[in-house]
């Protein structure tokens, strides 16, 4: 009886059964007379399952066994082809979550957003993205873009930070960064609050681009002094003795790169765990080129896990870390609310914008005039059905329009609906023209069929002047 009373004090009212009733407003007998009065009714047999029923009623103890941070590249497949496994990773409930090379362009961020958070409503979802100017294979331009997901049973509260670069940094490096850098600050049940940065480095073939990413993250992280600090992501580096099957010497710009690691770790003091198995596989190579540095912070060695078996080749391995439970304690809660799609809100910008197409709309469908003079109930049943179809045209229209948004937002650059039609007109008029207008005649100069010269012009018509062809 102690125990159970303990439990709901705990838990709280957070029970299956328990939100059933609450929803319907029945009444739920919690506290000690729900206990005393199952102590008096039970007996030796049933005593097993009126304890676990009463504990679906009161609250429910949820024991943390997924302590752990997981980092993963997913790598050329991007986030549409590796779709199931970064959703077997979000299954799994892990507290943070960090994937780099999603490949999320920005026309899709908030689409891929609302669609996790509709699977996964217990986690924070934030994403950064930036197009590069280079071009893949398909013509397209590059997108660079990391994912970050903490589980609000976890973290409760979740703010995302800006990280600000030195004005001297070249305007494309500078895109990048921002799409290849998230840091976001979280605070435990406990209090406790720290810092996840998931960091996606340039490859060793773009030193300065890895030299202007280290000195940004090397300034954030000095003027944290006292926050703990959780780096996870792929850094393109590798620590010395975690490269195998390289040819040696190695490469002009991954020892520079492996360089600047060492030279990153000993300016901010982070602590690092050396992976002893390799976290990237190339054709010939194998590498750690994935790790998790701290900050004011200890954990434990990571370790990897290779990827389910599947058609597609990942290059990268997963790399999970364990958390210390008394810093992590999970908190028994409901799913976060997450917010309505759009097509589900009502916005009044644009409802005032477009008041007059609403009008247009409605103005045959609305009841004026009652033929029975309706009271009471009827009345009232009748007024909602109403004001739930005036919401119905409300939301079409934004449908709509955002539809319409959504396709300028596809379209090449330089090309927008007004210049499409345009020139389709322009083109069609052009083809019609060619086609009703007589060709003009070389003999006689002027417009009407004209015949295929003969090469005896003068017998075929003697009559006519000779002219020189």
């Amino acid at each position: 009886m102690l125990l159970g009373s303990l439990t709901e004090n705990i838990s709280g009212f957070a029970g299956s059964y328990a939100r059933k009733q609450q929803a319907r407003l029945a009444s739920i007998l919690t506290g000690w007379k729900r206990w005393m009065e199952f102590n008096t009714t039970s007996t030796d047999k049933r005593l097993p399952a009126s304890w676990l029923m009463n504990f679906r009623r009161a609250g429910s103890i949820s024991t943390n066994t997924v302590e752990k941070a997981v980092t993963w590249n997913v790598g050329l497949h991007g986030y549409q082809k590796g779709k199931k496994e970064i959703h077997q990773i979000f299954e799994q409930g892990p507290p943070i979550i960090c994937l780099q090379d999603v490949r999320i362009p920005k026309r899709r961020k908030n689409a891929v957003k609302r669609e996790l958070q509709r699977v996964f409503p217990h986690y924070w979802i934030y994403i950064t993205t930036a197009q590069s100017t280079r071009k893949d294979c398909r013509d397209q331009p590059y997108a660079y873009s990391v994912l970050t997901a903490l589980h609000s049973a976890f973290s409760p509260k979740v703010t995302q930070m800006r990280c600000h670069h030195s004005r001297q940094i070249d305007p494309d490096t500078h895109r990048e960064i921002d799409g290849r850098l998230s840091i976001t600050q979280a605070q435990t049940p406990t209090g406790t609050t720290f810092q996840v940065i998931n960091i996606y480095q340039f490859t060793a073939a773009n030193p300065a681009g890895q030299t202007e990413m280290w000195t940004t993250t090397e300034n954030w992280i000095n003027k944290q002094k006292d926050n703990r600090i959780m780096m996870q992501g792929d850094l393109n580096c590798a620590h010395p003795g975690c490269r195998w099957e390289y040819a040696q010497p190695l490469n002009k710009d991954i020892g520079t790169a492996d360089n600047q690691l060492e030279h990153f770790l000993k300016n901010t003091s982070g602590c690092f765990h050396a992976q002893q198995e390799y976290t990237w596989k190339g054709k010939e190579c194998r590498a750690a080129l994935d790790h998790v540095i701290t900050w004011n912070y200890h954990l434990p060695p990571q370790a990897t896990r290779p990827i389910p078996k599947s058609h597609r080749k990942f290059d990268h391995c997963q790399v999970w870390t364990q958390l210390p439970h008394l810093d992590f304690p999970k908190q028994t809660n409901t799913a976060r609310t997450t917010q309505p799609d759009f097509p589900q809100r009502i916005d009044t910008v644009f409802f005032k914008r477009h008041v007059d197409d609403w009008k247009v709309r409605i103005k045959s469908q609305i009841k004026r005039e009652l033929d029975v003079n309706l009271r009471g109930q009827a009345l009232a049943d009748l007024i909602h059905e109403e004001q739930i179809f005036l919401a119905k045209e409300v939301r079409w229209l934004q449908d709509k329009a955002w539809k319409a948004r959504r396709r300028a937002g596809e379209r090449k650059e330089h090309r927008n609906k007004t210049q499409n039609t345009l020139l389709k007109r322009i083109s069609l008029l052009t083809t019609a023209l060619s086609e009703t207008t007589p060709p003009y005649n070389l003999r006689t100069g002027s417009k009407g069929p004209q015949r295929r010269p003969c090469k005896d012009w003068d017998s075929y018509n003697s009559d006519a002047p000779s002219k020189s062809w």
